[in-house]
C-alpha cells in the first residue's frame, strides 16, 4: 500500500493526474464561506464533495423526495435483509467499475466507527453487506429499520483499489474520485477547489458548465460583493441583511432554503468537563439568560424561528406542537444559578465558529452579554473553521459553543447526535440511549413518533442543549444559472444545475 505522503505531495500534483487538463468555455464559480478539511465528509459534508460522489439513493431537492440514485431499486427480503440493485455500466473517473464489490466496500467503510463519515450515525444500523452478482448487493440491518431510503442516501459509494492505494479516509478525503459529473484538477488550500467535468458520467452533464471553481470567502459581505460584481455565479451562506437588497437587483436572485439549520449552543454535561455547567440548574438557567426573539429579529430579521424546546422539525416524525422554548427571564436565571451555588455568577469559556456561519460572531456576541447580564460570564475563543469543527467531533467544543446542525428529513439524526457514544454527544444518558435506538427500529408510524416526543422531553428537561433558532440559509445567484435548490440538509448537486448562454 503507497503512504499517503508518498502518493501526495502536493494536492495540485495528485489532483492533476485525477482529470485531464481542458480549455473552460463555461466555468461556474460558487463562493463558499469555508474551505472543507476534507472532500469525503470524514468530519463535516460538504456541498464540492457531492459535486464528485454520490450515494446509492439520493435526497432530491428538485422533487423533495428520496428517490434511486446509484442503486435503481431496493426491496426487503425480510424486516432486516435490504436488496440493492445497481445501476449497469458505472464507472468510477479512475475506470474502476461501480458494481457490488464497490458498494460492499463502501457500506464496510461507512459502517465502520473507526472511519465513519459525518453521517455515519447511521451506521450501528447496519450488520453488514454481501455481494449477491454483478449489480445485487445484501445489506443486512441490525435491526428492522423505518428509514431504509434515507439510510441509503447517505452510502457515498467509493472506488476500492484506489481507496486502498491513497491509503484509506485520509488520503482519499484530500483527492476523492467518485462517480459524479466532475472530477477534481486543483484544490488550493484557503483558496480554491477546480473541477473538470467527467467526460465518462453515467448521467446527464449540466447544460454550459465545463468546470466549477469554489472559491473560498470567509467574509459574508465579499461573497455578497463578488455576487453582486458579476465575480461568482453563486454565493453561500449570505446573511439576512443582504437578501432584500439583493433580490432586488436586476439578475439576481436569494435563494431562502427551508428553515433547516438548527442553532444551538452545546453545553457538555460530560465528566471530562468539570465546569459548573455539568449542574443541570446551570444549563437551565443558561436556558432562560437568552433573549432568542431578540437575536431573530435583529440578527435574522425574522428569517429564523424559535425551536419550541425540541430538535425536531415541524412536519417530521414525533414533532410536538404543545411543547414550548424556555422564556426570556433574566431573574429565573439568576435564582437557578444561586440554587445551583453560584450567587455571585461563574466564569465559562465560550467557543465559537470565527467564519462558518452567517451573522454567526454576532451572534456569539449577543449571546455573551445576555449571559453576562445574568452573572455567568462567557470569555468567547473563537476559531476558524476546520478547527472549530475538529474540536465539535472531539468533544473539546466545551463548555459551552455555538452550533448549527444542517439534518435531513428525519429526526433519526437531530435526536442520534445525543447518543453516549456518538462523537458529537457532550450528554450521556442511558435512558436517552435507550429512547434513541428504539426511534431506530420501531417501524410503527405512530409507535416511533411518541419514542421521539419522549426523547424530546428528556433533552428538555435536562436542558441538553441551549435552544436557540431554527436558521434559514441563503443562496444568492446570478439569473444565469437555472435549477439551483437544497434539500432541508442544505445540500445541493451541481448536475442539476445550468448556465445559461
Amino acid at each position: 500500500m503507497k503512504t499517503i505522503a508518498g502518493f501526495i505531495t502536493a494536492c495540485s500534483i495528485a489532483c492533476s493526474a485525477l482529470a485531464p487538463q481542458a480549455s473552460h468555455a463555461d466555468t461556474l464559480t460558487i463562493a463558499l464561506d469555508y474551505d472543507p478539511a476534507d472532500l469525503y465528509g470524514t468530519l463535516s459534508t460538504n456541498n464540492p464533495m457531492f459535486a464528485m460522489l454520490e450515494s446509492l439513493y439520493l435526497d432530491d431537492p428538485r422533487t423533495g423526495q428520496v428517490e434511486p440514485y446509484l442503486a435503481l431499486s431496493h426491496e426487503m427480503a425480510s424486516p432486516t435483509e435490504v436488496m440493492v440493485t445497481l445501476r449497469e455500466g458505472v464507472t468510477f473517473s479512475n475506470g474502476e467499475p461501480m458494481d457490488a464489490e464497490a458498494v460492499v466496500h463502501s457500506v464496510t467503510v461507512f459502517s465502520n466507527p473507526e472511519i465513519v463519515p459525518a453521517y455515519g450515525i447511521y451506521a450501528p444500523m447496519i450488520d453488514s453487506a454481501e455481494v449477491i452478482d454483478d449489480t445485487t448487493v445484501k445489506i443486512v440491518l441490525s435491526e428492522p429499520n423505518p428509514i431504509v431510503d434515507l439510510l441509503l442516501a447517505q452510502i457515498i459509494v467509493v472506488p476500492p483499489d484506489y481507496w486502498e492505494e491513497v491509503g484509506g479516509t485520509e488520503g482519499f478525503g484530500q483527492a476523492p474520485v467518485g462517480t459524479g459529473p466532475f472530477v477534481l484538477t486543483d484544490w488550493v488550500k484557503d483558496d480554491r477547489i477546480v473541477m473538470d467535468t467527467n467526460p465518462d458520467y453515467w448521467g446527464d452533464l449540466p447544460e454550459n458548465i465545463d468546470e466549477v471553481v469554489w472559491r473560498t470567502v470567509p467574509e459574508a459581505s465579499s461573497r455578497a460583493a463578488g455576487l453582486r460584481t458579476g465575480e461568482y455565479d453563486l454565493a453561500m451562506n449570505l446573511p439576512a441583511i443582504d437578501v432584500d437588497a439583493i433580490n432586488a437587483e436586476d439578475g439576481l436572485t436569494v435563494y431562502e432554503g427551508d428553515v433547516a439549520r438548527i442553532f444551538s449552543l452545546v453545553l457538555s454535561s460530560l465528566d471530562i468537563h468539570e465546569t459548573p455547567v455539568q449542574d443541570r440548574l446551570v444549563r437551565q438557567a443558561i436556558n432562560y439568560a437568552i433573549d432568542k426573539q431578540t437575536i431573530i429579529d435583529a440578527l435574522y430579521f425574522g428569517k429564523a424561528r424559535l425551536l419550541n424546546g425540541q430538535v425536531v422539525l415541524p412536519g417530521q416524525p414525533g414533532y410536538d406542537p404543545e411543547m414550548t422554548d424556555y422564556p426570556f427571564d433574566p431573574e429565573k436565571a439568576r435564582e437557578l444559578l444561586a440554587e445551583a451555588g453560584y450567587p455571585d455568577g461563574i466564569d465559562v469559556e465560550f467557543k465559537c465558529a470565527s467564519n462558518r456561519y452567517a451573522q454567526g460572531l454576532e451572534t456569539c456576541e449577543a449571546i455573551a452579554a445576555m449571559l453576562g447580564d445574568v452573572g455567568i460570564n462567557a470569555s468567547l475563543t473563537l476559531l476558524e473553521s476546520g478547527e472549530f469543527i475538529g474540536q465539535y467531533v472531539r468533544r473539546e467544543l466545551a463548555p459551552i459553543g455555538l452550533i448549527g446542525l444542517g439534518v435531513p428529513n428525519d429526526p433519526s439524526f437531530g435526536i442520534g447526535v445525543y447518543r453516549s457514544d456518538w462523537r458529537y454527544s457532550y450528554y450521556q444518558n442511558p435512558e436517552m440511549d435507550a429512547l434513541i435506538d428504539a426511534s431506530r427500529s420501531e417501524t410503527d408510524p405512530e409507535a416511533r413518533a411518541e419514542i421521539i416526543r419522549q426523547a424530546s422531553q428528556l433533552l428538555f428537561d435536562d436542558a441538553v442543549i441551549a435552544y436557540l433558532f431554527g436558521a434559514q440559509s441563503f443562496f444568492g445567484h446570478s439569473d444565469d444559472l437555472e435549477g439551483f435548490a437544497t434539500n432541508v440538509a442544505q445540500r445541493f448537486f451541481v448536475h442539476t444545475l445550468s448556465l445559461a448562454e
